[in-house]
């Protein structure tokens, strides 16, 4: 009998595939193909995927940690319907922190990290004019960058699941004409970042944050429209 000549999956190709799915369904959440409150089926993202439930449960696993993912008894996983505190939790939390990010952004990124920035804001140009789905994964990415040109591991761990959440916020309680995260406040706070003002820098951050959070239509009655899901209201009231 013929032997499978394949080679066996070793522990770091696994994990890459388990990232992989991770990162597909990350992007899908903040695409917003997959919406706030969806039930998410373990066989049918195994099946568009092309790979083993267990790699998704694993992935799923992962975006329960991080909140982005919950799980209902005897029902599965469902994306993240944030209830108004937790968006204000979020907010205040994002607030401070990329003030931090902002201020330590001025005093440690070279030309280098300039030019990258930039080459960023390029990106976003293209997918705001093209109108592509993707535009706000695009802007939350550039808070993500801006943290890792930093150097600090520690403060890029912080802001990425928050910039994710806050995506996740951004597509349950926008307006149907939401505020997008505009590049050219993204471009006003490179052009304070290489000129070294850190103060100016942090305010320009913050309020940029603020532009986009009070744009939000922050209400039971939004959040409720968008329980088309159908989560329990015992459970919804929890979350």
């Amino acid at each position: 009998m013929k032997q499978d000549s394949s080679p066996a999956s070793s522990p770091n190709s696994d994990a890459l595939a388990e990232d992989l799915v991770y990162d597909r369904i990350v992007d899908a959440l903040i695409d917003k193909n997959l919406r706030p409150g969806e039930r998410l089926n373990e066989a049918k993202l195994a099946n568009a995927f092309n790979t083993p439930r267990s790699r998704v449960r694993r992935a799923l696993n992962r975006l329960m940690n991080e909140r982005l993912v919950r799980f209902e008894m005897h029902r599965g996983a469902f994306v993240s319907l944030p209830s108004i505190k937790e968006a204000y939790d979020v907010f205040e939390t994002r607030l401070h922190i990329e003030a931090a990010v902002a201020r330590i952004a001025c005093e440690r990124i070279n030309s280098d990290g300039i030019a990258t920035l930039r080459e960023h804001l390029q990106l976003e140009h293209e997918v705001y004019d093209d109108h592509r789905p993707s535009v706000n994964r695009i802007s939350g990415d550039f808070h993500v960058l801006l943290a890792e040109l930093t150097g600090n591991e520690e403060l890029t761990a912080i802001v990425r699941p928050i910039i994710r959440r806050f995506c996740i916020i951004q597509s349950l309680y926008e307006r149907s004409s939401g505020v997008l995260c505009l590049t050219h406040e993204h471009g006003t706070l490179v052009d304070l970042i290489e000129a070294g003002d850190a103060e100016a820098a942090a305010t320009e951050m913050m309020e940029h944050c603020k532009h986009i959070f009070y744009s939000l239509d922050l209400s039971e009655k939004r959040r409720s429209e968008a329980n088309i899901y159908g989560i329990g209201e015992d459970n919804l009231n929890k979350q």
